[in-house]
């Protein structure tokens, strides 16, 4: 296997629903990896919400990655983790991320990154391993993959907040898979499921009045959630304490197949 520090092949970027939700852009590859912006919002304050930097992350890490794949492959996540270092600003100001590749074999690859406050504030850390896939997305390289409306930030979180059920430190929530969820293989985008998962295990622990400030997150993908399915979200605190709460989310398909392994830690104020 090689290790290997720069990508050799970018494929076009291709944005959907997420991209446009959550405000990403300006994403772009060199030979020292990825990078992409996004503007924060109102939507993203709070605890709970830090994972709302998911679908920045996973576009710079993941494109760095598929840039790097063997020719005419592409790279699925099989696990993404993040550091949380700093709260996330609010205020509509723009955070950026960079992300690099660090090892690749025929399989699979390794890439890990960061996201910045406007001011230079490191406010993430992030890794992301990949499985290079003998066939990639459908469609001509560039071409958005949204073809319906697309629901805002603020809008998805509203609805999230509305249908999960939390109580004694355990959050319920199903969700339907729609299109301005999705990535550009039809399955629940990697960053969705980021914010997502760190948005219940935040609520989880809210329910208990746990300790409050969210540390870090990892999400195992087990199997793709497609488009049209509707998923349920488990969440439980397995342990909670003053100083540390530890969380599991797991996410089934609709025929109630595991999909999503997550694990979060909070600790109590910095």
């Amino acid at each position: 296997m090689d290790t290997v520090t720069s990508c050799h092949e970018w494929q076009d970027y291709r944005p959907g629903g997420p991209e446009t939700m959550f405000a990403v852009d300006g994403v772009t590859v060199d030979g020292t990896g990825c990078r992409g912006s996004m503007a924060s919002g109102p939507w993203m304050s709070g605890p709970e919400n830090a994972a709302a930097l998911g679908v920045l992350a996973d576009n710079v890490l993941g494109y760095a990655l598929i840039a790097s794949a063997p020719p005419g492959r592409w790279s699925v996540s099989t696990e993404i983790s993040f550091d949380f270092l700093s709260p996330p600003p609010s205020d509509g100001t723009r955070l950026s991320a960079e992300g690099r590749l660090v090892h690749s074999s025929p399989g699979t690859g390794l890439a890990e990154g960061a996201v910045f406050a406007s001011d230079g504030r490191p406010v993430a850390r992030c890794r992301q391993w990949g499985r290079f896939l003998d066939e990639g997305p459908a469609g001509p390289p560039g071409e958005t993959v949204l073809t319906g409306p697309c629901r805002s930030a603020a809008a998805l979180a509203g609805t999230v907040r509305e249908n999960a059920s939390a109580v004694d430190g355990r959050v319920r929530l199903s969700l339907p898979i729609e299109e301005d969820l999705v990535n550009p293989l039809r399955t629940l985008h990697g960053g969705i499921t980021l914010w997502l998962t760190g948005l219940l295990a935040g609520l989880a622990v809210g329910s208990v009045g746990g300790p409050p400030v969210p540390a870090s997150l990892s999400v195992s993908y087990l199997r793709p959630l497609v488009l049209g399915d509707v998923a349920t979200f488990r969440a439980e605190i397995t342990s909670s304490g003053r100083r540390l709460a530890v969380t599991q989310v797991t996410g089934f398909s609709g025929t109630g197949k595991p999909c999503i392994v997550a694990l979060a830690h909070h600790h109590g104020s910095r």
